[in-house]
């Protein structure tokens, strides 16, 4: 069970960190090329050179290099500052972090990155150092980002925009300044993966039924992860998980794990995931140390063909009005985050329902340039994401259930991107205040490279 098993079988709600360590080797190397100095100290803490220009090259990387200016630097420099003020206050505050946090978090960072890499060696070669290696080197910098996350969490979590304020916001913004929208679709859709069968699972859990049989006789388990486990974050690693805690794990897993004394195998176990073998290696309270070896059973051309013919089915009585189409995303739908709100698509870059064409996927957008508002597409090929973070095919169908026309922003069309705008209006007002007072607790210094920039103003003005 890689990291991002054990992650998603529980959602916990981890903000992401501001820095991504351990998927910025290439920059760090580049980054050492430049004569590393510190530019800024905040409290206690450095900020480096070099610290800004990984994140740069970083970025440079991952989005059209041609539009990352030299002007980003000082954006980086300013998210760094922030990050480093909210560490120097936590310390005031006693907020700290438990060297089980850090160690979870670093197991679930190398479990993830050796999923992307395909095994251990592969990223132990790329680095040049051994996973052991690794942790050392990067322990410091997770602890600090999670401090620095919860000091961030208890100075500006759980704020809210009342209607009021949602009005208030849009009436303050003066005539000529309303935004101008263009026009966009809003989408649901029907998602169905293809089941495997009973016949597969009865396969996959003989084979594991199998494995237990040859550790009860004397196999080494650690030998049989590495062998036979479909989990590429933990089987070569002896199918080793970690410490883990009450709710990191999907019921049926942990209801084992928790009975099995230390050095006692399971029984052959079912999940979503597939089939697993549990061992408990230490017991700490609500906390245990865990090996497990997945068996995840064989997805064949006749359950793909099964899930195409259902689909077809679907869209014929959805097209002639047989059947509601939030009925059908109901009992037909497979994609829970949809499915939850009637079947209606999230736009990742905005947060809503509504999608501008040029935010759709070329082969979607050409769907639905042939039908209609309240029309359905033909039954679509669809790739989906695993709740361990792989890849799933299968088919979807898309309705198209509103299209505006170019419009000037209003409350009645608008409410939830108005109301998005608000709150991070809020949020920015409040953590300006925070700023404010807590820059004058705090010992500032920046260096004369960086004080030009324009968020410099807001560190120096004590």
């Amino acid at each position: 069970m890689t990291d991002k098993y054990k992650n998603v079988m529980k959602y916990l709600g981890r903000p992401l960190l501001v820095i991504a360590v351990l998927v910025s080797g290439i920059c760090q190397v580049e980054a050492q090329e430049v004569a590393d100095r510190i530019v800024a100290v905040v409290g206690d803490n450095p900020i480096l050179q070099s610290d800004i220009e990984m994140q740069y090259l970083q970025l440079k990387t991952q989005q059209d290099a041609a539009l990352i200016g030299d002007e980003m630097k000082c954006e980086i420099f300013d998210k760094l500052m922030l990050e480093k003020l909210f560490l120097a206050q936590a310390i005031v505050d006693s907020v700290t972090t438990t060297p089980d946090e850090i160690d979870s978090e670093l197991e679930r960072r190398i479990r993830y990155f050796i999923s992307i890499f395909g095994n251990k060696e592969k990223l132990e070669e790329y680095y040049g150092k051994s996973i052991l290696e690794l942790k050392d080197e990067f322990r410091e910098d997770i602890e600090k980002q999670l401090i620095s996350e919860k000091m961030r969490g208890k100075a500006l979590g759980g704020l809210k925009v009342s209607p009021q304020e949602v009005k208030d916001f849009f009436n303050s913004i003066p005539k000529d300044s309303v935004p101008y929208f263009n026009s966009e679709l809003e989408l649901a859709e029907l998602v169905m993966y293809p089941t495997i069968s009973d016949e597969q699972k009865k396969i996959a859990k003989a084979k594991l039924t199998k494995i237990r049989a040859d550790i009860a006789g004397g196999s080494d388990f650690s030998l049989q992860a590495i062998l036979y486990s479909k989990d590429p974050g933990s089987a070569s690693d002896g199918g080793n998980l970690g410490i883990i805690e009450r709710g990191e794990l999907v019921p049926e897993f942990e209801a084992v794990a928790y009975r099995l004394k230390e050095g006692e195998l399971s029984e052959p176990v079912e999940t979503p995931f597939g089939f697993h073998l549990i061992m408990v290696d230490e017991k700490r309270g609500d906390k245990l140390k865990v090996r497990h070896i997945l068996i995840k059973p064989e997805l064949t051309n006749a359950d793909v063909i099964q899930c195409k013919n259902t689909m077809d089915s679907l869209q014929h009585l959805l097209s002639v009005d047989s059947v509601d189409f939030k009925e059908a995303v109901k009992s037909h739908s497979m994609e829970d985050q949809s499915k939850n709100v009637g079947g209606l698509m999230t736009n990742q870059k905005t947060g809503t329902s509504f999608f501008e064409k040029a935010d759709i996927d070329g082969s979607l957008i050409f769907s639905l340039d042939k039908i209609k508002v309240g029309e359905y597409t033909d039954v679509l090929p669809h790739t989906g994401v695993e709740r361990t973070g792989e890849q799933k095919r299968g088919y979807r169908i898309v309705y198209l259930k509103s299209e505006t026309k170019p419009h000037k922003a209003s409350l009645e069309l608008d409410y939830p991107k108005i109301q998005a705008q608000a709150k991070s209006a809020k949020t920015q007002a409040e953590l300006n205040k925070w700023i404010s007072l807590y820059r004058s607790r705090t010992y500032i210094r920046v260096e004369d490279a960086f004080k030009t920039c324009p968020q410099a103003g807001k560190w120096l003005t004590r």
